[in-house]
């Protein structure tokens, strides 16, 4: 039937050209040769393939010696005659020639199977089985099969599971609150909105240098992990470790034992004894945690693969957190500084996603210079963009400019929730920025966990390192077209 489709219509040649088509293709010496034939004098310009111009066509091939000549073969296989009998069957079968093609390829393709030995045709009801399928269907199934057969190797790289399978222990899970993560430091508003620290998610936490990446790392995720006993680690390529046992001495001091103490007196040395009292209180504060709680990471020569690997290391003995401050591109000569940050980014979530080493995973980002507009967005990465397309969470924050306090031009409206005594519902009360504070504005850019609507207002005291919690705002983006 494909050979008569391909005579009643010449130009098919060109549709099957593609295909690799052969004399195994045919089970019968005929329909080789008669499609041999056809497409022989297709090449050669002829477009209409009837018995007067086959019988021209193959009477001026040359004849070899010793083998029989194709119109010999021709009057062989019954002549046009042949052709004309299947080219009445197809005229009747309107235009099945993609069916009859696919049919000839399914039993090629189980021909070839069998002739490796990897169909065991005594099995009646499996030769049943394959030759009743489609070839599409055969493809699959034996795509399948060979799959299942090698899916021991890297198993570990890829858990199957039912998806409706053991709905109750789902319910279980989420009634005991699993779902929740680690709460930050003095910062009930943020954990609610994104659900705390979880592990297995990547949070990016972006400021423009200076604002206080490093001093928000230290006072809300540090914090935490030394306030709840749990095991984590910190990465610095810009921090020594003797600055970072600074900062959390003085952050203790202020945020834990509320006995304030200014990071300037810290730089400048000579302390009275009333600093030294609030230091060495710090310090005995922190030795009653266990000494290898906090593991720091002095990255001299920056390289996430160097990061990826002491996670894989540390992970085992139970070190369930990991912070990056900051987060860069690798240095690479064979691909652009925003790929290779892309690729990172991708390598450390791969690490620590859940189905990895599980690891909650903060990561502080450079905001790109310039970008500092009123309503941070995704633009403000840069060329680099990519990397938020793994972080369940991005937090981009700023500080707030002069004419945003009340009574100024673009002064924000801050509020906080409060339930009306009248009728019960949750209402906003307007919060009161104080234009002699200083306060930065963290926007909810990303959040897999909930909304994103809402910007949380912190009150900064970098003397003392301390963002405390006051307000919520609503920023639209269209803010920027005002700035």
């Amino acid at each position: 039937m494909f050979v008569g489709y391909l005579w009643s219509s010449p130009a098919l040649y060109e549709k099957y050209r593609n295909h690799e088509i052969t004399k195994d293709t045919f089970t019968e010496p005929i329909w080789w040769f008669f499609y041999y034939i056809g497409k022989e004098m297709y090449q050669n310009g002829i477009r209409t393939l009837d018995d007067t111009t086959a019988y021209s066509f193959l009477t001026s091939r040359p004849i070899e010696t010793g083998r029989k000549s194709y119109f010999e073969y021709y009057n062989q296989y019954g002549g046009y005659n042949s052709i004309e009998e299947i080219k009445e069957e197809c005229r009747r079968d309107k235009g099945n020639d993609e069916y009859h093609f696919s049919e000839i390829q399914k039993y090629e393709s189980l021909r070839k199977f069998q002739s490796e030995s990897l169909i065991d045709v005594t099995k009646k009801d499996l030769v049943i089985k394959l030759t009743k399928m489609t070839l599409k269907q055969l493809q699959s199934f034996f795509q399948f099969k060979t799959s299942s057969i090698f899916s021991h190797i890297n198993c570990g790289e890829v858990v199957e599971y039912n998806l409706t399978d053991d709905l109750g222990t789902a319910i279980d899970k989420m009634n005991e609150g699993e779902a929740m993560g680690l709460p930050l430091h003095d910062s009930p508003r943020l954990s609610k909105k994104i659900k705390g620290w979880r592990k297995g998610e990547l949070i990016y936490l972006i400021l423009s240098s200076g604002i206080g990446k490093s001093s928000i790392f230290m006072e809300k995720f540090i914090m935490a992990l030394l306030e709840n006993d749990e095991k984590g680690m910190m990465y610095a390529n810009e921090e020594n470790v003797w600055k970072a046992r600074n900062l959390m001495l003085a952050t203790i001091s202020s945020k834990i034992l509320h006995k304030p103490v200014n990071r300037e007196k810290l730089i400048e040395g000579n302390f009275d004894q009333t600093t030294l009292d609030k230091l060495n209180a710090a310090k005995e504060w922190v030795e009653k945690k266990p000494k290898d709680i906090i593991k720091f990471y002095d990255l001299k020569k920056y390289r996430a693969e160097d990061v990826i690997s002491r996670i894989q290391m540390m992970r085992p003995l139970g070190y369930g957190y990991a912070g990056l401050d900051t987060f860069k591109a690798s240095s690479s000569a064979d691909m652009a500084r925003w790929e290779a940050f892309s690729n990172d980014a991708q390598a450390i979530f791969d690490c620590i996603k859940a189905e990895a080493n599980n690891v909650g995973m903060l990561a502080t980002v450079q905001l790109k210079i310039g970008k500092e507009y009123r309503y941070l967005d995704m633009s403000a990465i840069g060329k680099s963009l990519e990397i938020v397309e793994v972080a369940s969470t991005v937090l981009m924050g700023r500080l707030i400019f002069a004419d945003e306090f009340p009574g100024r031009k673009e002064a924000l409206f801050t509020y906080n929730w409060k339930i009306d005594d009248f009728d019960g519902k949750w209402k906003k009360e307007e919060y009161k920025l104080d234009s002699e504070k200083t306060y930065l504005i963290l926007f909810i850019n990303k959040n897999r966990s909930g909304d994103t609507s809402e910007q949380i207002i912190f009150e900064v005291n970098y003397g003392i390192n301390s963002f405390k919690e006051v307000a919520y705002a609503q920023m639209g983006k269209k803010s920027n077209s005002q700035f």
